[in-house]
């Protein structure tokens, strides 16, 4: 398994001038990949390699290489479909030849633009419990501000225990987290802040002016860092639970006029997609298994007697109309999960990948549900 230090690190003229010329270099790589309909790497190398060393001498030649390699993944990525580009500070990639890491001396070297720079750097306590693992690879990107370098590390990933316990996990807009164990994730100020910021950003857009302008980008990317902090908390309480697995629903999400401007809007500010990916690299690091099953009529399906219909639930509440079985909408849904993934379970073996998945490669789950957060 890998992760990433995330360090800041002081400007440096010679590294922003690198990751400048490199995203160019890029960009001429893939534009000649695409007008030659070539992704692969031995043959753009021979297309490109010497004009580029031509047009750019000051990069070095290993530099060169992984900005070739990285615009043939793009490339291959888009299936020639469409012509990908670099941005101008976007995140250039730095491997062994060109990124010698002395986490525990404090420093790094970076090859740059005619020579090598001798990089400072603080390890934050967090990143400390990765110091003993294998440096494999490198990223440098400019904010326009400040540099940001992204230390890849790798570590054997644990073995997979048989999940012998399997909690169910219903997410969603309204209630962020449900436990088939009748557990809530306490989401009220969640649900606050960001009604706040819907709230803000309405009046802001009515204004229109620049600093109004200003004032919704600042906003939009608090709100992201809200979330990602938020969706971290959530993925840690959930892997605290005493489980062996967590079963989540595969959801697929598409906007529908029915649903109406309201709730298409807070499914739109709905990160469940970067929830689950941090559930995922979080439940590997702790050995635990991570079930994913269809999401069709987990919210219809009564979890006592089987019965699947939608008159069943209305709003928060779901009632049966087979057993007359009452109970909170999500918790139903999360025991639904939960019995799911136990028959999924049953597929999963030590040596198989953490995660595993019942929904097929082409099946897309139309089923959305409109509560999954906790009401507080």
């Amino acid at each position: 398994m890998q992760r990433t230090i995330t360090l800041h690190i002081e400007p440096n003229d010679r590294l922003v001038k690198t990751i400048e010329m490199t995203n160019l270099a890029t960009n001429d790589i893939l534009k000649a990949g695409f007008e030659n309909r070539i992704v692969n790497k031995l043959k753009l190398h021979h297309l490109t390699y010497y004009p580029l060393r031509k047009k750019y001498p000051d990069i070095p030649a290993s530099i060169v290489t992984t900005a070739r390699d990285n615009a043939s993944e793009m490339l291959k990525r888009e299936k020639l479909k469409r012509l990908s580009t670099k941005r101008k500070w976007s995140a250039i990639r730095y491997n062994q030849r060109t990124f010698t890491p002395e986490l525990g001396k404090g420093f790094v070297t970076l090859a740059s633009t005619n020579k090598r720079v001798n990089v400072p750097i603080k390890i934050p306590n967090y990143f400390r419990k990765y110091l003993g693992w294998k440096v494999v690879s490198a990223k440098l990107s400019y904010t326009g501000r400040k540099l940001v370098l992204g230390i890849v590390v790798e570590e054997r990933t644990p073995s997979v225990r048989p999940p012998n316990t399997i909690i169910g996990v219903d997410t969603g807009i309204i209630n962020h987290a449900v436990f088939s164990n009748n557990n809530f994730y306490r989401s009220s100020n969640i649900r606050k802040v960001k009604g706040q910021n819907q709230y803000l950003r309405r009046r802001l857009q009515a204004k229109g002016t620049r600093s109004a302008k200003r004032k919704l980008k600042q906003l939009s990317g608090r709100e992201k860092r809200f979330m990602v902090d938020v969706n971290h908390q959530i993925a840690n309480w959930i892997l605290s639970q005493p489980f062996d697995a967590v079963a989540l629903e595969k959801l697929g999400i598409r906007r529908e006029k029915r649903l109406g401007r309201s709730f298409n809007g807070k499914l739109g500010n709905w990160a469940f997609g970067q929830l689950q990916r941090f559930i995922e690299y979080k439940a590997e690091g702790q050995g635990k298994a991570i079930i994913y099953i269809d999401a069709r009529y987990t919210s219809q399906k009564c979890s006592r007697c089987g019965d699947i219909r939608k008159s069943n639930r209305n709003g928060l509440v779901y009632k049966c109309k087979a057993c007359a079985f009452e109970l909170h909408a999500d918790l139903d849904a999360a025991r639904n999960i939960a019995s799911l993934g136990k028959a999924e379970a049953g597929r999963l073996s030590v040596n198989q990948p953490i995660v595993a998945s019942s929904v097929s490669e082409h099946s897309v789950s139309p089923q959305l549900q409109a509560s999954s957060f906790r009401a507080g």
